[in-house]
């Protein structure tokens, strides 16, 4: 097996390795008796291009998967990556100053008005997207955007009705919690998401990778929210007038 370990090292330093207009760089690709030591550098196809590093590991994984096949038998191996010949920066997550005026631009677009199916009946409202201070960050499998919300103009079938202010908190914390029930909403969320980011960053085909959005109520009817979730799961027929 030691000729053929070093045949696999020299054939992965040796080829130029694409996917999706980054080129895979296998620096290193030493052996420790069965288990291959990897150092790739993921070179990006334009400067400050947003990335994530899981994408990258799942294409390391198929380039890998493919000379298994070639050899006939599975190999383990440790890898470290490169984005550009440097460290990834943010824990493997890096998100463009253009790709996130985009996102928060398209949501604001996409994602306006929203209408939930309640206990006390169809509720309508407007939504205004703010960005969390952290707006976006890798938290396992997922690539988190961080949103503030505020909510205004409320509707019971056809109906302005006003939030009851003197338990708002309370109010928002059921509206929040439906609003996270609502699969609707959920994939208007994430189609913006996978649609806006879908050209730098593709997790299509990457398992165990997925783009979801996290957001909060901070204003409803412009009155500040101090809470995040309140005390009841759905409405209540006091929470309106």
């Amino acid at each position: 097996m030691e000729n053929t370990y070093k045949l696999i090292s020299k054939y992965l330093k040796k080829k130029k390795w694409l996917f999706d207009g980054t080129q895979y760089v296998f620096r290193t690709a030493e052996w420790d008796e069965s288990l291959m030591v990897c150092l790739i550098d993921c070179i990006l196809p334009e400067k400050g291009q947003s990335y994530a590093t899981p994408v990258f590991s799942g294409h390391i994984h198929d380039i890998l998967s493919n000379i298994w096949k070639y050899v006939g038998s599975n190999f383990s191996y440790s890898e470290k990556i490169l984005v550009n010949g440097k460290e990834p920066i943010n824990k493997g997550i890096f998100i463009s100053s253009e790709k996130q005026r985009e996102v928060l631009f398209t949501m604001r677009k996409e994602v306006k008005e929203v209408t939930l199916r309640t206990a006390i009946g169809p509720l309508t409202f407007d939504i205004y997207w703010r960005p969390m201070e952290e707006f976006y960050y890798l938290d396992d499998v997922y690539i988190d955007f961080n949103f503030n919300i505020e909510i205004s103009n409320f509707m019971f079938d056809s109906h302005y009705v006003v939030p009851n202010l003197k338990i708002a908190d309370d109010v928002a914390g059921a509206i929040l919690n439906v609003m996270y029930d609502t699969d609707y909403l959920r994939d208007e969320i994430n189609n913006v998401l996978y649609d806006v980011m879908g050209n730098e960053i593709d997790i299509i085909g990457i398992d165990d990778l997925y783009y979801q959005a996290r957001y909060f109520i901070i204003k409803m009817d412009g009155f500040e929210i101090t809470q995040k979730w309140g005390n009841y799961y759905d409405l209540e027929p006091d929470m309106f007038t």
